[in-house]
């Protein structure tokens, strides 16, 4: 047996394997995607690199991970300030309480942020601020994140975007050139997604119907969800001080979006001047440092742990060697429609795989292959950006914000991944049908 063979049955059982325990819940996120693939690479014979590949996937996630800790403390400081009070009474009093509004709102707020192909930046801007009102509606954080996975995912095919610069760098092709096209697929992709957010709100008001929490005419129960503060709570909030910090929000933002920082810096800094701005007692510093850097250490052990398994899925050759089989599996007979079948396939291919390893390793092979059976290489590109970490990031573990999302939205990430696929899929396919349907591929 080739060592081609070897490696992408062992990287293709280490997805899988990973997959079944976070889904059975048989093992946390962190043992689940550390422990496997260290596992696959001893068995692989690959145990003398495994610390170098390790040190590689820790070094290319780190800031993400450490930005994470900073990110959690500095909008938790916030929090206990009361600074997003007034923000989260007048969405829910502008909302009066319709799930379905809210859905919609969180879509076109999330779509709007998403503008500059960041997924970090949408997850910070869109998430602190907003997740307070879904929990103050007794709302899911699932519904929240299908909103915003959703919106982010699709916006993250605009040009500027990763997965599309990617494809078009591939090609070596003008990037405009490549997208121009695809806007339409990309505009009727959104209007499902929409659709889709408002099933999920109508469900949502249906439940809070029937659990007491919305009338029949959708109106809040205000009663239920004014803010109701403990006396230690109260000694926390600085209401004075709400217009200067939302002032350090916007600057601390600003300077996220403008890329004059590294995330990471902004935050720290962050950080430091909500403590000495709002709370001068170093031992209430201290205090709030422990309580908000334990909301963070777990999910930073498991955005470090997605490092682990990048560096030795990529490093050890276990994703080229999966992207060869996928090509060879392929038979001559489909090749007329490999564009849509890439297209129906590409949130499967997001979880196996990295945008890196993707589009640089496996969509080549596939472009080659497909030109050589008479197949253009733009309809696979574009075929991949229907899902291939745009519609596909939010629920692919090869991805550091994939953790960032779920941990900000607080989501356990098997049953995560158990209710939103059928959505997602849903999306790709829908879109891919359109794509043949208005000839963005050709036959």
């Amino acid at each position: 047996m080739s060592e081609t063979i070897i490696l992408s049955i062992a990287g293709f059982l280490t997805i899988g394997v990973i997959l079944l325990l976070l889904n059975r819940k048989l093992a946390s996120p962190y043992v689940a995607i550390s422990m496997v693939p260290i596992i696959t690479c001893l068995i692989i014979g690959k145990g003398a690199s495994l610390g170098e590949y390790m040190i590689s996937g820790i070094s290319s996630i780190a800031q993400t991970g450490v930005m994470f800790i900073f990110s959690v403390a500095f909008f938790g400081i916030l929090g206990e300030t009361g600074a997003f009070d007034p923000f989260v009474n007048r969405i829910i009093k502008a909302t009066k309480g319709d799930p379905v509004r809210l859905m919609i709102g969180v879509f076109l707020f999330a779509s709007i942020v998403h503008l500059d192909g960041s997924g970090v930046v949408t997850c910070m801007l869109v998430i602190p601020p907003m997740l307070p009102i879904f929990k103050r509606l007794h709302m899911h954080n699932t519904s929240f994140a299908m909103a915003l996975g959703l919106a982010a995912g699709l916006m993250n095919a605009i040009p500027w975007g990763g997965p599309t610069m990617r494809a078009a760098s591939v090609l070596e092709m003008d990037v405009m050139k490549l997208w121009i096209p695809f806007i339409p697929t990309q505009i009727f992709g959104m209007l499902v997604s929409l659709a889709i957010c408002i099933v999920i709100g109508r469900k949502e008001r249906k439940r809070l119907i029937a659990e007491g929490f919305l009338s029949e005419k959708s109106q809040l129960n205000m009663d239920e969800f004014t803010t109701k503060l403990d006396e230690e709570q109260q000694q926390m909030r600085r209401p004075k001080l709400i217009v200067v910090n939302w002032i350090l929000i916007l600057l601390v933002l600003g300077l996220l979006i403008s890329g004059i920082v590294k995330p990471l810096v902004a935050f720290m800094v962050g950080v430091s001047l909500a403590l000495i701005i709002n709370y001068r007692d170093p031992a209430i510093q201290r205090k709030l440092l422990e309580d908000k850097g334990k909301d963070a250490i777990g999910l930073t052990c498991i955005i470090f742990s997605a490092g682990v398994l990048m560096g030795i899925m990529g490093n050890s050759g276990m994703s080229e060697a999966m992207a060869t089989t996928l090509v060879h599996l392929l038979p001559d007979a489909i090749s007329k429609f490999m564009a849509p079948i890439i297209g129906v396939l590409t949130i499967p291919l997001s979880i196996l795989f990295d945008a890196d390893s993707y589009y640089y390793g496996i969509m080549p092979i596939l472009i080659e292959t497909a030109e050589a059976l008479g197949t253009s290489g733009v309809d696979i590109a574009r075929a991949s950006i229907i899902g291939q970490m745009t519609v596909g990031w939010p629920v692919s573990p090869m991805v550091g914000t994939f953790f960032l999302f779920t941990g900000l939205l607080d989501l356990d990430i098997g049953a995560w991944q158990k209710y939103c696929l059928k959505y997602f899929i849903l999306v790709t396919v829908a879109m891919t049908a359109f794509a043949c349907v208005t000839g963005l591929f050709s036959f």
